[in-house]
């Protein structure tokens, strides 16, 4: 009895084990990674400048943040991986609240799983706290009153 209880719960371990490999992809989409990409390029410039408010960074980052497509919601979150700067940081939490319903699925995503792109000129910083915040924005309601900036 005792080794069929074991048995049990191997197989249960090794079961939930295969699901989170089955939810987790192996690697980012590359229309995703395509997004990302010129963000991270302008950032890794900006940082080797000794400037944050660089110019091509600036307008990667808000070309990203403008950008309406699944992929580029998907980008968001993703970047939400890296630090960006204090205020590019608020920025990103905002757009990523600001979407939703299309970004809560990815939130939860990108929490669940280390879903890295391929290449990254930069650092990955895994503590960085804007996904539950912007998760947290959504999950309320509040991001348009919590976004509003004057």
């Amino acid at each position: 009895m005792k080794t069929a209880a074991a048995l049990l719960a191997i197989a249960s371990i090794a079961s939930s084990a295969s699901s989170n490999e089955r939810l987790c992809p192996k690697a980012m989409p590359a229309t995703v990674e395509a997004r990302l990409s010129p963000v991270l390029r302008a950032l890794d410039r900006a940082h080797k400048r000794n400037d944050i408010w660089d110019k091509q960074y600036e307008a990667a980052f808000a070309s990203l943040l403008r950008a309406k497509d699944k992929a580029s919601v998907q980008a968001r979150v993703a970047l939400m991986d890296y630090y960006v700067g204090e205020s590019y940081g608020e920025e990103l939490v905002c757009a990523v609240a600001l979407d939703g319903a299309n970004s809560a699925e990815f939130l939860e995503l990108y929490d669940a799983c280390d879903i890295p792109p391929k290449h990254s000129p930069v650092p990955r910083a895994h503590t960085l706290p804007l996904r539950t915040y912007a998760l947290k924005m959504v999950r309320e309601g509040n991001a348009r009153e919590s976004c509003t900036f004057e």
